[in-house]
């Protein structure tokens, strides 16, 4: 197996400068070794001390905050929620070439359990009925993986298969206080099924979790995303997926 080494040109370790961040040194002999001017770089970083340390040695910086408080890393010139947000193409790199309509494919996950009650916006205020999943037993899962909206498919127990788009995060826009997982099967069921069996494979990424100004710009972006999802999963990156052994109640 080849080294992650392998993918970079210049690796540095804290011991090889005289002093860390937040000073620029680590950063100035990085551009140094490469033989490009600091200005040419592009820093990503997960800490505030990295951002103040790249913003020092003249550098573009993205910040990925490791914690979520996006709002004190107003030093760099862009936050993001996750790598999986990092646009290159916008720091006059090549852009990632893996996204197709409007999704990232991902290492396809497993999650399931009966469906659960939620707050009861999905329906009634947003005009969306979700099938909640309970977080307890996921919470290596929820931290493994960026707040956000994803897709794939669904397996209902006693009804079949579906596509569905789902919602991991807080829900700013309602302030929850805590994490939640809310898929939303893309179909048309007479009545609700809580208790029942459901089996997910989310397989793609659409965007990331985000704050709106009004419900009807809320709602709006939920439907978008419910267009993106529908269309991807007709894809074979995609499709394929539907017959995963998950789905039909089959262990892992």
């Amino acid at each position: 197996m080849i080294s992650w080494k392998g993918s970079f040109s210049v690796i540095i370790a804290g011991d090889e400068v005289r002093t860390g961040k937040p000073s620029p040194e680590i950063f100035l002999e990085a551009a140094k070794r490469l033989n490009v001017k600091p200005s040419s770089c592009l820093v990503i970083e997960d800490s505030l001390p990295g951002v103040t340390g790249g913003k020092a040695a003249g550098m573009e910086v993205v910040a990925v905050p490791s914690i979520p408080k996006s709002h004190l890393y107003t030093e760099a010139d862009e936050v993001i929620n996750s790598l999986l947000d990092l646009q290159p193409e916008l720091w006059g790199l090549p852009p990632f070439e893996d996204w197709m309509e409007g999704t990232l494919p991902i290492e396809p996950w497993h999650i399931g359990g009966p469906v659960v009650k939620g707050f009861g916006r999905g329906s009634k205020v947003l005009g969306i009925p979700t099938a909640n999943l309970s977080t307890k037993g996921y919470s290596a899962l929820l931290s493994e993986h960026p707040s956000g909206v994803y897709f794939g498919w669904a397996g209902l127990s006693s009804q079949g298969l579906y596509k569905m788009v789902m919602s991991i995060g807080w829900n700013p826009y309602f302030n929850n206080t805590e994490k939640t997982i809310e898929p939303w099967l893309l179909h048309e069921f007479d009545g609700d099924f809580y208790g029942e069996e459901l089996r997910l494979v989310v397989v793609g990424y659409i965007r990331p979790e985000a704050n709106f100004s009004s419900l009807e710009s809320l709602i709006a972006k939920i439907h978008e995303d419910r267009r993106i999802a529908e269309r991807a999963l007709d894809i074979p990156t995609y499709s394929k997926y539907r017959d995963d052994p998950y789905l039909k109640g089959s262990s892992l």
